[in-house]
């Protein structure tokens, strides 16, 4: 029904009265042969229903009538096919020109519009990747003043790293732009310009700016309009770029309306729509909204009002059969940073600081994880402010925060020179402390000579905050003088607090040793809850400080995109730590595969197929999107693997691909995490949204997704594989260590982290031989076939005896794993 519904908001957009009633019907000979096409690929039974005009017309007339639950599938795509493919069309861009609209869009085809849009088509191109194996192109892009080309921020981070205009990295030839790649284009012709540099990403919306050069003189920028988007609601626009196959849609109905062609230049018409607010990089941006007929591809894409020839947007997002949004041109007019770029504007507007939160975040990317984690939640008042000459970054929760831009903490955290109390070294509370201030709690999170383990009882978790590898925690209000969070964004500034003292008290215990002459070696980390997990358990890292003197930039919550993309903490501590670091961990994928999108929506329910009896496990994981997943994640990887190799030729480094998580909630379930909900990212999306009740079944699948994981690293860690890509790369294999010991369905007990952290020492001790002592080939191992139906281990109180070995019945599938991909 909720398609259904979907259908219904569809028709009446396009509508002219903005009723079913007004909806022009297109005849017969305008709507071509409605057999739908193949569509290889689609693994869900039933996709391709056969359909004939006469099934659209009765769709139709059900849905006016109101009998929504009487539409058959085979009616409800033929309304699809036939409303979108006429209606909201994809035409192609050849010969200087587009092809013919006709229909409700025959506007477009008189002479003085194609005079006025022609012009402009040459101006949009392709961003190429020829370093990302796996991609085959990274988006679309336009010009937007001499030699500078305007792309979606979520595409730039394709290629390049960081966040504002400072620091950013990227590599001259990791991105490349072709403007024509049309239907009649020859490959064989095509010509690149390559992206010199990366000028801007922005730190609010999802844009960013590139330098190319090499254009031909006949290719003018575009100019963008200064129009507020709530003039422009209901005029005619087109979207150009370069719509690709989404997997995540309906794939039949996209093979219906764009031919089975994908990836070459399409002019789309629509129209614009009311604004409406939408999650994009962790910040509710006021987007403008239109409905052409878009897909992944179309990512940077030009919206042009095709009255003016001005571009009044950005796309960068749409919603299946909802909506697709875009960065107002108007919004980027009122930015002076963009301004100052060169960003062509048909006229001026009043510039607006309702950006400089994220933008004194970008300047000063200390601070940049404690404010996002924040802005995870609504938007976060009081908002970070420039500190001025101490340049720092100070976020107000009821204490002072001060994190210099490097990272570093600083001496005064959480209080004034004059308000600073006498350091207490080797001071340690005990439990009968009683209450303390958050001043006093703050001292007590700075000084590492306390162990945290004695802090816990001064937070609990706050499950309604709680993220995948991102826990909810507070401090506690029972032992500590603090009002319970209001609401949903004081309680996320209460999570940062915790969040991310908890990292500076890392880094100031580091910097004691250091100072001390401790000759531990030095490591530097990156990674999510595994290697930071807030107080409440005691992680990877906290299991090797004992013999290592770890610079830790973890946190908990992050996923790739953030680590590997906006705002490459790795490297920024790899060369802070240059002269001593020893080796580089690293912990990610985790968040990417079974957390949260950015609507908070499991991710498991989108890569997995429904429950259907009868079928072995590796059927619910042969998806295209559990591909693309993957390939996503390996594609973070290699990247990080060779921005280490480049600049750090010797430097091993260190990575793993979890252990097999147990879904919660099933029959004798005990674990009680006050952090989460116990069933929130597996057991129950698994049972609620899949239908998939049966807690081995769950569990089977958990274990063959964490296989196929595993197996991506293994491709590319050469010092652990023979076959493995990157010679220093090592992979700690930790599947099956955990066994019983899980905390809660994603964060091993304690006693399950001690154990995996044993295996990070083992694989450091390897590592860190004298070149001499180097390990040699016998010493590496082979790629294993996954061991899915061995016994977990032990059983402890937390997981009850319903969770035992593996039931062959859902194992037949899953033990002979492909072992020819793991060394292709």
């Amino acid at each position: 029904m909720e398609r259904v519904s979907r259908v219904r908001t569809m028709l009446r957009q396009v509508s002219p009265g903005d009723d079913l009633d007004s909806l022009p019907i297109p005849p017969p000979d305008q709507v071509g042969d409605l057999q739908p096409m193949s569509a290889p690929g689609d693994h869900r039974p039933g996709a391709v229903p056969q359909f004939g005009y006469n099934d659209a017309l009765e769709g139709i007339r059900k849905l006016k009538e109101q009998r929504d639950d009487q539409v058959s599938p085979s009616e409800l795509f033929g309304v699809e096919a036939i409303v979108l493919a006429h209606d909201r069309p994809a035409v192609f861009v050849r010969a200087g020109t587009y092809d013919q609209l006709g229909g409700v869009w025959s506007q477009l085809d008189t002479m003085e519009m194609r005079n006025r849009i022609n012009p402009l088509l040459g101006a949009i191109g392709r961003i190429e990747l020829p370093n990302m194996y796996t991609v085959p192109y990274g988006g679309t892009g336009f010009l937007v003043g001499p030699g500078l080309l305007m792309t979606n921020r979520h595409v730039a981070r394709l290629f390049a790293e960081g966040l504002g205009v400072e620091g950013l990295l990227y590599r001259p030839g990791d991105a490349l732009v072709d403007f024509e790649c049309q239907i009649d284009s020859d490959p064989a012709q095509a010509s690149y310009l390559t992206v010199e540099r990366v000028l801007m990403i922005h730190p609010y919306w999802d844009m960013a700016l590139v330098q190319v050069s090499g254009l031909p003189p006949d290719v003018q920028p575009l100019t963008l309009s200064v129009r507020a988007p709530e003039d422009l609601v209901n005029r005619d626009m087109v979207a150009v770029g370069y719509p690709a196959r989404d997997d995540r849609n309906d794939l039949a109905l996209q093979d219906r309306i764009f031919a089975g062609v994908y990836n070459v230049k399409r002019l789309q018409p629509g129209k614009i729509r009311r604004r409406t607010r939408v999650r994009s990089f962790d910040n509710d941006v006021n987007a403008m909204v239109h409905d052409s007929s878009t897909l992944g591809g179309n990512s940077g894409s030009a919206l042009i009002d095709v009255s003016t020839g001005y571009i009044v947007g950005l796309h960068f997002a749409g919603e299946y059969l909802k909506a697709n949004y875009a960065v107002p041109s108007y919004e980027l007019a009122r930015d002076a940073r963009v301004i100052a770029a060169g960003v062509q504007f048909d006229g001026r507007v009043a510039v607006t600081d309702q950006w400089q939160p994220a933008w004194s975040v970008a300047d000063g990317r200390g601070g940049r994880r404690m404010y996002e984690g924040a802005q995870n939640l609504q938007a976060v008042q009081p908002a970070p402010r420039d500190t001025g000459d101490t340049g720092a970054l100070q976020i107000p929760i009821n204490l002072r925060i001060t994190v210099d831009v490097n990272g570093t903490p600083q001496v005064g955290l959480g209080t004034t020179p004059e308000e600073r109390p006498m350091a207490r070294p080797g001071v340690k509370p005990a439990r009968a402390r009683g209450r303390v201030s958050m001043r006093e709690l703050t001292d007590m999170m700075r000084d590492p000579s306390i162990d945290e383990t004695e802090l816990r009882p001064y937070f609990v978790g706050d499950p309604t905050l709680a993220k995948p590898f991102a826990p909810g925690i507070i401090p506690n209000p029972e032992l500590v003088d603090i009002a319970q969070p209001r609401d949903i964004v004081e309680g996320a500034m209460a999570m940062s607090w915790a969040n991310g003292l908890s990292r500076m008290r890392r880094q100031a215990a580091f910097q004691a040793r250091i100072a001390a002459g401790d000759r531990k070696p030095v490591l530097v980390s990156e990674g999510d809850s595994w290697f930071q997990f807030p107080v409440l358990l005691s992680d990877v890292i906290d299991g090797l400080a004992g013999d290592y003197n770890v610079w830790s930039v973890d946190a908990a919550g992050d996923t790739l995109q953030n680590m590997v993309f906006d705002g490459a903490e790795y490297m920024q501590a790899l060369r802070r730590n240059a002269d001593n670091v020893k080796a580089f961990l690293f912990s990610g994928g985790g968040n990417d595969i079974v957390g949260e999108d950015g609507r908070g929506k499991s991710v498991v329910t989108q890569i997995v197929k429904r429950f259907q009896a009868g079928q072995p496990v590796s059927w619910y994981l042969d998806t295209p999107a559990v591909e693309q997943k993957l390939r996503f994640v390996e594609d973070c990887y290699r990247r990080v693997l060779d921005n280490v190799a480049r600049e750090f030729p010797n430097l091993p480094v260190v990575c793993h691909g979890y252990d097999y998580a147990v879904p919660g909630g099933g029959p004798g379930e005990t674990r009680n995490p006050s952090w989460a909900a116990v069933d929130k990212w597996l057991g129950r999306p698994m049972r609620e949204d899949l239908g998939i009740e049966d807690p081995a079944l769950q569990r089977a699948i958990v274990h063959e997704l964490i296989d196929r994981l595993n197996l991506v690293l293994q491709r590319l860690c050469g010092a652990s594989y023979p076959s493995g890509l990157f010679r220093n790369a090592w992979h700690v294999d930790v599947r099956g260590t955990v066994g019983a010991r899980w905390a809660d369905e994603l964060h091993p007990t304690d006693q399950g982290f001690a154990s995996v952290s044993g295996l990070f020492g083992n694989a450091l001790r390897k590592a860190l031989r004298s070149p001499d002592e180097s390990v040699a080939p016998d010493m590496r191992e082979e790629v294993r076939t996954p061991n899915i139906g061995v016994d977990v281990g032990e059983q402890s109180p937390g997981i009850g005896p319903e969770l035992a070995p593996l039931s062959s019945s859902y194992i037949d599938s899953a033990r002979p794993w492909r072992l020819a991909r793991a060394i292709t």
